[in-house]
């Protein structure tokens, strides 16, 4: 594979390298030849790619290429620099046949050998793909869906207190039958039953104290929400139709807090802290936030909180990111800095104000928090994005 790659990327430089020119980038390209804009772009990744195998995702179709060494020709590039490219393309062709049966299996095939970059926009176009098909087929979609969770010390040294929000944007019903499952909400332990706890709602209470809408931050008139009873206490979310399609669209958020919800230092029982997304409805990107006051969990978090998807929704159990199925998703967790100005983003351009108002309900100082996020486009669906971190050992445990 080495070997055609190697040809390839050497003849298509070889004949970009003799259109009369200069020909520095795909723009000029573009110019000189008046062939697509995209394909000039491909090409000229193909022909300047570092690696062999980066090169292989950009090298263009067959009928593509054969406009390009049309225009070629037309410029007066020789008639064997030309067919020399022809071969290592039409060998690469073979190869892609023969072992991946088509171009996009070839590209999945290789991208785990590819830098990170690359493999994510192979894997991106991938899920953009994924997210077109089952929005027909489950019959919803949403722009954006949002959740950030704060943690600071409880009255109980040893237990944390527990803000959640989370919010769907721009949720849209495509057909009448399609349920708008917005939440779904419980408290798992590690050994995966359900706790009971006392959900303080952050807003306008909804059926019962234990979901609530926020609903400065809904769109208008106010969604009608109704809740659903599941087994093991899991309290399911849904939103009434407004219609379908871009008239019926709904933006939702809702929120609440639990006092002393998790441990704050290190067990055998109970080592990490996390956060879970839950994607069930296709949507274009997933904003997962972590916020942690100021010496909760110790000095380390910062280099140790990490981002894991998985091809399921996780409801508990022996710690799901270390099961099978995990996805190779290359995103991370970046730390953004402190304070809900930090928050901010065109995904939800109202995002720090919403933060601001659950802060100032709560009294607490926006500014003592350390805000960690992970940004994901096109999540798989179903899956459950998880931002987690080992818990510290107590005083004295260390």
């Amino acid at each position: 594979m080495a070997a055609v790659l190697g040809r390839v990327r050497a003849g298509l430089a070889e004949v970009i390298a003799a259109i009369p020119g200069p020909v520095t980038d795909s723009a000029d390209l573009h110019r000189a030849l008046r062939i697509p804009k995209t394909a000039c772009w491909r090409l000229y990744k193909a022909a300047t790619a570092a690696d062999l195998l980066a090169a292989a995702p950009y090298v263009p179709t067959p009928a593509v290429l054969r406009k390009f060494f049309e225009a070629a020709a037309a410029k007066g590039v020789r008639a064997g620099t030309i067919e020399a490219a022809a071969r290592a393309t039409a060998d690469l062709e073979r190869l892609v046949n023969k072992h991946a049966g088509d171009r996009a299996t070839f590209d999945s095939m290789i991208s785990s050998h590819l830098t990170t970059e690359e493999a994510r926009q192979i894997g991106l176009a991938h899920r953009r793909l994924a997210f077109r098909g089952l929005k027909h087929i489950l019959g919803v979609q949403a722009k954006t869906l949002l959740k950030f969770m704060a943690i600071q010390p409880s009255a109980d040294p040893t237990k944390v207190d527990v803000a959640r929000v989370e919010g769907i944007i721009a949720l849209r019903q495509l057909r009448r039958d399609a349920p708008l499952i917005v939440s779904r909400t419980c408290v798992v332990s590690v050994d995966g039953s359900v706790q009971k706890v006392c959900r303080e709602p952050l807003g306008t209470a909804v059926g019962t104290d234990r979901m609530s809408l926020l609903s400065e931050f809904c769109s208008q008139p106010l969604p009608e929400f109704r809740e659903v009873e599941g087994p093991s206490d899991v309290l399911q979310g849904e939103l009434v139709s407004r219609g379908v399609g871009k008239c019926g669209e709904i933006t939702c958020f809702e929120g609440h807090v639990v006092r002393q919800l998790g441990a704050r230092y290190w067990s055998k029982e109970d080592p990490y802290c996390n956060s879970c997304q839950k994607v069930r409805t296709p949507c274009e990107v997933v904003v997962l936030d972590l916020l942690v006051r100021e010496g909760t969990f110790g000095k380390n978090l910062p280099s140790a909180a990490t981002c894991c998807e998985h091809f399921r929704e996780f409801h508990g159990g022996e710690y799901a990111w270390q099961d099978r199925s995990l996805l190779t998703t290359r995103e991370t967790v970046s730390y953004l800095g402190r304070g809900a100005a930090v928050l901010q983003t065109q995904d939800f351009p109202r995002y720090a104000e919403l933060a601001r108002y659950v802060f100032d309900h709560l009294g607490w100082n926006d500014e003592a928090f350390d805000a960690y996020r992970c940004r994901i486009e096109y999540p798989v669906v179903p899956s459950t994005v998880i931002i987690y971190f080992e818990l510290p050992r107590a005083p004295g445990d260390e």
